[in-house]
């Protein structure tokens, strides 16, 4: 159960968060562009009483020293999207075509919340608190790799991650060990043909229909190629080409993502789309360009660490709270930090009343934020180690 004195403390400062993370609504920015945000996020940290560095150009670095020899990291996202909002909220976004449109606004007011409360309790912390707020998950170069280069995992032994998942009913969470999010790729194809008038399309070499073509064809690699019991997601996002009715381009662009649980399917999906990209254009008598990323691994949550998340969860929540998801297709780059340290990635249930993550009418259902930092601070203060008397 929820220690009372932390939950009665939280609901004297729960209209506090909500305006936080409505601030943050109201302002979001892009990847390594959250002046704004971090400039808020630091202040509100000087209010606490909290020490803090700038790390990955807007990223806010906080630490609450207990002298031990222990150090809990955790982390929340701090970037939006290139989305336009179509919310209607008395608090919708002033940056045009940008919106927090994945909840992101609530993790950061989350963690600032959890980092109020775990300073109100300093007397019951047994370790030193990292607390990382980061930029630029959402888009390429994302921030993680830059934050552990400039040293961000120095003296951590452990981090927590989170995240609000409308798919997962409000006021649940999910722990899972092992793999819980997907390899994550990014891919771009250029076709370039010879254009013309549409009313003479034998006089060209027409990129729209090899596109076409294309597109059907890299569909049959997830149903023909990889095994059924395998999870392999294509995806094709994108596709530009052409200004005009009556012309046909030189050019078309298509971009999407690939998303795989291990390497070897990975690589396999690559080297087909690639040998199908070069044999359909060049049937066509069109030039290719490939351009394949690898933007994040599998977010893996380490077996022990999380075994003590889970059991501690356990004592702080009732059965009820708890939720089986299983591996997301989804990405994170917060593997990049599971592959250097233990560190377990918690889902949050935020509830289908919030909509669609990175959809234009996603509106965070606000009830989960409180829960979130009691859920966190509790498990924080409540965590024990098994070298622990």
């Amino acid at each position: 159960m929820f220690d009372p004195l932390i939950e009665e403390e939280i609901k004297k400062i729960e209209s506090e968060i909500i305006s936080w993370r409505r601030y943050f609504h109201m302002y979001p920015e892009l990847g390594f562009e959250e002046y704004k945000t971090s400039e808020k996020i630091q202040s509100i940290l000087k209010e606490i009483g909290i020490p803090f560095e700038i790390k990955g150009k807007t990223g806010v670095i906080g630490y609450i020293n207990k002298n031990a020899t222990i150090t809990i990291g955790i982390r929340a996202d701090i970037d939006a999207l290139p989305v336009a909002e179509e919310t209607n909220l008395p608090f919708s976004s002033k940056n045009k075509g940008i919106m927090h449109a994945c909840g992101h606004d609530g993790h950061i007011a989350t963690l600032l919340g959890v980092s109020k409360i775990l300073m109100k309790f300093n007397d019951l912390l047994k370790y030193n608190i990292k607390l990382i707020f980061q930029p630029s998950e959402e888009k390429s170069p994302c921030g993680a790799p830059l934050l552990i280069k400039e040293g961000v995992l120095k003296n951590i032994n452990f981090l927590i991650g989170f995240h609000f998942i409308s798919d997962i009913p409000l006021y649940k969470i999910s722990l899972e060990k092992g793999t819980v999010m997907a390899n994550t790729d990014m891919f771009k194809i250029i076709i370039e043909g010879k254009g013309g008038h549409g009313s003479t399309p034998h006089l060209t070499n027409d990129p729209v229909v090899c596109c076409g073509y294309l597109i059907s064809a890299l569909q049959t690699i997830i149903s023909r190629k990889i095994d059924p019991f395998e999870p392999a997601v294509l995806s094709i996002c994108k596709i530009k080409g052409g200004d005009a009715f009556n012309v046909i381009p030189e050019r078309v662009e298509i971009e999407g993502t690939v998303r795989t649980l291990n390497e070897k399917t990975r690589k396999k999906i690559k080297n087909q789309m690639k040998r199908i990209s070069e044999k359909i254009t060049s049937s066509y008598n069109c030039k290719l360009k490939f351009f394949y990323d690898s933007y994040s691994p599998c977010v893996r949550n380490d077996y022990k660490f999380t075994e003590i998340i889970e059991k501690t969860s356990r004592k702080i929540l009732d059965k009820k709270h708890f939720y089986k998801s299983g591996p997301s297709m989804g990405g994170e780059d917060f593997a990049f930090y599971s592959q250097k340290i233990p560190s377990t990635y918690i889902f949050i249930g935020c509830g289908k009343k919030s909509g669609v993550h990175h959809s234009s009418k996603f509106n965070l259902d606000e009830r989960v934020i409180p829960f979130a930092v009691k859920y966190l601070s509790n498990l924080i203060l409540n965590i024990k180690f098994k070298k622990e008397k």
